[in-house]
């Protein structure tokens, strides 16, 4: 039954809470399968004998065939049906990471991975306009809500899962784990999904696709494997950024003079979702980073053990978790640009306290800060959601969810890449300059009574010296870092008072 015959409102709380169990475990399964890529790739590398920079194909194959294709997923739910790509395309994600765990080779492992990436660029997008689908428009605030916590969720519980079958059983089982999960999925909506709205007269425009498509996989080819080549001093890296550019440079051009060009420009003719993208790009460089550099950071710097750290990191999921549910709630009764205020606000503030985090802290300065990342993160997805759906028709919103989930993820993936990059370079400087003052003639050196000083003389106390002065180079490099992500959320707070009054649907 097609989606018009049967209104969100028509649908029973019963199927409802059916639908949004099945719609969010789909959403998962992706965020599922990086995360436990991430927990066993180390422990595939024996099997599978494979280098480091071998082996991590299985992820860049993934994540840039997933951002490739993912623009494609609103036009194959228009002519093929919404439903129809979800039920196979959870079908397949199944079967393919069930299949990833029995493969013994890297050469038939990087295929299975370029397939399953296929896959994942259907299933985000389309998960998430089917869930908005099937709440009413004024209760779109908590079905992004839902939608964000299915993406949080699953990184937040499957390191442990992950981690405890690869430690105690095999890897192989890691990823065999992912099959329950798609296996409910699959049956929830192949019986209670209904399907979207259809537009199958809409031409394919083929020209313009396979432009974008290179263009994209091009600059995620580039961001995946800069920092590891060197970035522009590498030919694969100037080759993919010239690639990247003309491609991206035709494609405007066609679709300028083209009668139906891929894209479709009546999405940037809705203010809210423009107003949408825009913020999008800011909120990327915090939710992505973050979870990569603080595990970092309290190790690293602060020696906390792997088991401790994960502990004390593990309020920022909680905390999305919680302010997602909240500030769906809330989305439709407050005024949409409060929550982005606060949300901006609270993010903004946790990273400035980690700014100045020293090189010892207290446990509960890391936990209260990491909830406070958790905290603004929840409440900047979820109005920001509600407010570029607001008004979009519902034929356009599987189109305008590619779109959307697509410069979300690219605006992250950047942002990774060049604040790593600045962790690493100044890293190298602050290293360089530390270094200049290590010589015979400094009193702290050269007194081998303080107990504060090393002798110099020995290769053993050059070698800690050395430790000490990367450790302390890392610091700066992590307070500069997180520097960036104190400011850039700020930025969303004077964008986000320009957007007109809104209450999130």
């Amino acid at each position: 039954m097609a989606l018009d015959d049967q209104p969100e409102h028509q649908l029973t709380p019963g199927r409802r809470l059916l639908l949004t169990i099945g719609i969010m475990l789909a959403t998962g399964l992706q965020f599922i399968d990086g995360t436990i890529v991430a927990v066993v790739l180390n422990h595939m590398r024996g099997t599978l004998s494979a280098t480091p920079d071998q082996i991590s194909w299985i992820a860049t194959a993934y994540l840039v065939t997933a951002a490739m294709f993912m623009p494609l997923a609103g036009w194959l739910s228009g002519y093929l049906g919404r439903r129809r790509m979800m039920v196979y395309g959870v079908l397949a994600f199944s079967v393919l990471s069930a299949l990833c765990g029995a493969l013994d080779s890297l050469g038939a492992m990087i295929p299975v991975r370029i397939v399953l990436g296929l896959c994942g660029a259907v299933l985000v997008p389309l998960s998430q306009a089917a869930i908005l689908d099937i709440y009413p428009r004024e209760k779109a605030g908590m079905a992004i809500g839902l939608w964000g916590i299915a993406t949080t969720l699953g990184p937040a519980m499957t390191p442990i899962l992950g981690g405890w079958l690869a430690e105690t059983y095999s890897w192989r089982w890691s990823f065999y784990s992912i099959a329950p999960f798609g296996a409910v999925s699959f049956v929830i909506l192949l019986f209670f999904l209904p399907e979207g709205v259809r537009h199958n007269a809409r031409r394919f425009d083929m020209i313009g696709f396979i432009l974008l498509t290179v263009s994209i996989g091009a600059f995620q080819l580039m961001i995946n494997r800069g920092e590891r080549e060197d970035w522009f001093d590498s030919p694969e890296i100037l080759a993919a950024t010239a690639i990247g550019i003309a491609a991206l440079y035709m494609f405007i051009v066609h679709s300028v003079f083209a009668r139906q060009p891929f894209l479709n420009f009546a999405l940037f003719r809705d203010r809210n979702y423009v107003a949408g993208l825009l913020l999008v790009i800011l909120v990327g460089p915090t939710q992505f980073v973050i979870v990569l550099l603080m595990p970092m950071l309290v190790q690293i710097i602060h020696g906390y053990p792997v088991l401790t750290a994960g502990i004390i990191i593990s309020p920022r999921g909680f905390m999305t978790i919680v302010s997602m549910a909240a500030a769906g709630w809330l989305t439709g009764r407050v005024d949409s640009r409060l929550l982005l205020l606060f949300g901006f606000s609270i993010t903004a503030f946790s990273n400035y306290t980690v700014a100045f985090f020293g090189t010892e802290v207290e446990f509960w300065d890391v936990v209260i800060a990491t909830a406070g990342q958790g905290l603004g993160m929840g409440f900047t997805l979820v109005p920001l959601g509600a407010i570029a759906y607001s008004t979009l028709p519902l034929a356009l919103r599987p189109e305008a969810s590619a779109f959307f989930n697509l410069t979300r993820g690219t605006a992250g993936a950047v942002s990774v890449a060049a604040l790593v990059a600045v962790l690493t370079r100044t890293t190298q400087t602050t290293h360089s300059a530390l270094a200049e003052y290590v010589t015979p003639v400094r009193d702290l050196l050269a007194n081998p009574v303080s107990p504060f000083s090393w002798n110099i003389d020995t290769l053993t106390n050059l070698a800690t010296i050395d430790v000490e002065l990367t450790r302390q180079a890392m610091l700066i490099g992590f307070q500069n870092t997180f520097i960036v992500m104190y400011l850039i959320p700020l930025i969303g707070v004077p964008v986000t008072l320009m957007l007109g009054k809104s209450k999130g649907g």
